[in-house]
């Protein structure tokens, strides 16, 4: 009974994504007339894959629960795979999230000259995040305030005054 439902949600999704990739791609034909290009389909062609993107994060984080229902002959450790891979789900769809904006920065790192840039710093990028910038000044004031150690002559404890 289980499976038939997780059977049903899958086609259910996937038929839901069939329907906004026609959407969308009625709304690019009505726009044809007021168009230069009509050759292009670019708008159609990014919602079709980031919807697959979105469908593999869902799919990936629910099968192996659909594969707990369907089948009872299971390593004993599984129920605890399925347990870690369920709230992964958050972090599939983040990655299917920042997709398209990770591959925009990609593009403009491979169109300047300087390609000095890592995909390291294209993923901070896109997650917003500006790693600060060391100088040698301010590495050397950090290490002018760490105090000097301690006498080992008066430690403080030896009662000697």
């Amino acid at each position: 009974m289980l499976a038939a439902i997780a059977g049903i949600i899958n086609v259910w999704i996937i038929l839901m994504m069939v329907l906004l990739i026609k959407f969308v791609c009625t709304l690019e034909r009505k726009t044809d007339t007021y168009r230069r290009n009509r050759e292009t389909r670019e708008k159609s062609i990014q919602v079709t894959k980031q919807g697959i993107w979105f469908i593999l994060a869902y799919m990936a984080a629910l099968m192996p629960a659909v594969v707990t229902i369907i089948s009872e002959d299971l390593p004993r450790n599984f129920p605890i795979f399925v347990a870690c891979a369920y709230p992964m789900q958050g972090a599939f769809n983040a990655l299917s999230y920042f997709r398209p904006k990770y591959i925009s920065e990609r593009q403009k790192m491979a169109s300047r000259s300087d390609r000095r840039e890592s995909r390291v710093s294209s993923i901070l990028k896109t997650l917003s995040i500006t790693p600060p910038k060391r100088s040698s000044a301010s590495s050397n004031a950090i290490l002018q305030k760490v105090p000097a150690p301690p006498n080992e002559q008066d430690d403080g404890c030896s009662g000697k005054s």
